[in-house]
């Protein structure tokens, strides 16, 4: 689910944040919820620290 978020297969460089914010907008509501779950779940979130970041200040974290 991640890919849309990123400008390269291997998911190393993200995209500028305008185009973030149409990837999550265009995300079914239970695969956002799906991500935010993650995203606020230690373990997880850690090596995508960066990409949560930028999700919660989308408006992921309503």
């Amino acid at each position: 689910m991640m890919a849309p978020f990123f400008t390269d297969a291997s998911m190393k460089t993200m995209k500028p944040d305008a185009d973030m914010k149409k990837a999550w907008a265009a995300m079914a509501k239970a695969d956002q919820d799906k991500m935010m779950k993650e995203c606020n779940d230690a373990a997880m979130s850690k090596p995508h620290a960066q990409f949560c970041e930028k999700l919660k200040a989308l408006g992921g974290s309503k």
